[in-house]
């Protein structure tokens, strides 16, 4: 087989004619390295880009091949798993027995069944659309797509970004969709961004270097690029990464319907909390940008890197260099080690550097030390912060509390904290 295609013109014949078919071929070893354009890992779907992450076409342009992002055979199989997940739950409401139907009456039955067919073919078309933006890897070489709001730049290739499997779903993506990109979670913004950006202005002036890590579809580092300060933004999730490129920078402007509860069969009063309906993004981030300081024409708003915080910003890490301050929101409790997480942020800012915090301590699992927040604030103390504030505040996750009869909220720690010398020890 690699004999016959060791001419290039039979190559080219055979990718035009196969993935014109809409077949895909890159998972088999027998074909040669040649044919498929690119390298690929031995049992697996996803491509190795010969250098960089990019490769170069005719006359030298840069073409995508961009790891960070997910494919398209991968966004499509997390679809699948969700809506499974929903039929499995809707299942009796779909097909109630006789009994059932005549309980509840037809018109209930009949009402549940629209509502749920409803929001399936919106939310799939939405996540149609993300597909369809996505590289085919069976298309060939395409450009890198526009990024006019957030520049996303891979600072080393070989810092892991978490698998497809990891921290995400299609119904986690739609719930920070909802929290971040919608109209109907301003309270988000005013009751928990908004302070961690007051306390911000308060120690920081504009202009300075801002550091956010896990910025999920980073509506924080927008709003913090808009009042005029110089943002970097990290996350290590592939699928978060995905969105947040899609949403920040290539998301019809009219925005695009959502159902992002429909997942969400209990705690419900009526209809109208599961299938709430959004237009995401809502402000565009064109909005934002233009809500705050004028930045430099042509230049993205701010930028987000992909990959593992704590490999990427340790000492001799890529991203490793001074931020006048570090903003965390929802973020140190996702850590399996807060020591490394403390001693790597440490690392990134200077004497007078500030660290803005606001969120919970919902530890996962994994967590080393499940430390309450007196204690997290000793660790900080012991490398010579001295806390500015040091306060408590009500946040609702998403929905705005007693919308249904349950909902995520927290009384957060909001804390500004300023670092000085280290203290000498007796």
């Amino acid at each position: 087989l690699k004999q016959c295609f060791a001419s290039k013109s039979m190559r080219r014949d055979f990718q035009r004619i196969v993935c014109g078919t809409g077949l895909c071929l890159c998972g088999l070893e027998l074909l040669p390295e040649a044919l498929l354009g690119a390298r690929w890992r031995p049992n697996g779907r996803r491509p190795i880009a010969a250098s960089g992450g990019t490769r170069r076409g005719a006359g030298g342009a840069e073409m995508a091949y961009e790891g960070w992002r997910m494919s398209r055979v991968e966004l499509r199989e997390l679809l699948n798993k969700y809506e499974r997940a929903v039929e499995e739950d809707a299942f009796g409401l779909l097909r109630p027995s006789k009994l059932e139907r005549q309980m509840l009456g037809e018109v209930v039955v009949t009402k549940r069944a629209e509502a749920v067919k409803q929001a399936r073919d919106v939310n799939r078309r939405f996540i149609e659309a993300v597909v369809d933006d996505l590289a085919d890897l069976c298309g060939g070489p395409e450009d890198i797509p526009s990024r006019p709001t957030c520049e996303f730049r891979v600072l080393d290739e070989k810092v892991p970004t978490l698998p497809a499997s990891s921290y995400g779903s299609i119904a986690s993506t739609f719930l920070h969709l909802f929290r971040d990109w919608s109209s109907q979670c301003t309270h988000v913004h005013s009751g928990t961004y908004a302070r961690a950006i007051e306390e911000l202005g308060k120690l920081v002036p504009l202009g300075a270097e801002v550091l956010v890590p896990g910025a999920g579809l980073a509506r924080l580092a927008a709003d913090i690029a808009a009042r005029g300060y110089n943002v970097e933004a990290n996350e290590a999730s592939r699928l978060f990464l995905t969105f947040a490129d899609y949403a920040l920078n290539r998301a019809p402007a009219a925005g695009s319907t959502l159902y992002p509860m429909a997942h969400v069969f209990s705690e419900n009063f009526s209809h109208g909390q599961q299938y709430i309906q959004i237009s995401v993004p809502t402000p565009t981030p064109a909005e934002i940008a233009a809500q705050g300081a004028a930045g430099e024409a042509g230049k993205p708003a701010f930028s987000m890197v992909p990959g593992d915080f704590a490999k990427l910003y340790c000492k001799g890490g890529a991203g490793h260099r001074k931020f006048d301050a570090i903003v965390t929101c929802f973020f140190v409790d996702t850590v399996t080690d807060i020591c490394e997480l403390v001693q790597v942020m440490d690392g990134l800012l200077a004497e007078g550097g500030v660290w803005i915090n606001i969120g919970p301590l919902n530890w996962r699992k994994e967590a080393r030390m499940k430390l309450n927040w007196d204690e997290v604030l000793a660790l900080w103390r012991g490398l010579g912060y001295e806390f500015k504030t040091n306060t408590k505040v009500e946040c609702d996750y998403h929905m705005q509390r007693g919308l249904k009869m349950y909902t995520e909220s927290y009384t957060c720690a909001l804390t500004a904290a300023v670092k000085g010398a280290l203290p000498s020890k007796v």
